[in-house]
């Protein structure tokens, strides 16, 4: 049962922390060219397509898939908990 819970709880709070970090990364352009210059997870995409394109595409189809996935973690967990508590 105690598995069972820190899981569910990671993926809850882990879905809550990457939704919210995805929306401002979606609303602030600054933010989002700031996190594609420092991120070392990045730097293949801008070395390959520069900052500008880079950008462009992490803000028309990455972050939307990041947010349906911390939606979805985010889901998952909390039905689980419910589950359990229920």
């Amino acid at each position: 049962m105690s598995q069972a819970l820190v899981l569910n709880l990671l993926l809850l709070l882990g879905g809550f922390y990457f939704g919210i970090r995805n929306v401002i990364l979606l609303r602030s352009e600054e933010a989002l060219r700031d996190y594609m210059k420092r991120s070392h997870k990045a730097v293949a995409w801008v070395d390959k397509y520069g900052i500008d394109r880079a950008t462009s595409m992490a803000r028309e189809s990455l972050i939307p898939l990041g947010l349906v996935m911390a939606a979805a973690m985010t889901g998952v967990g909390g039905w689980n908990l419910w589950r359990i508590f229920a």
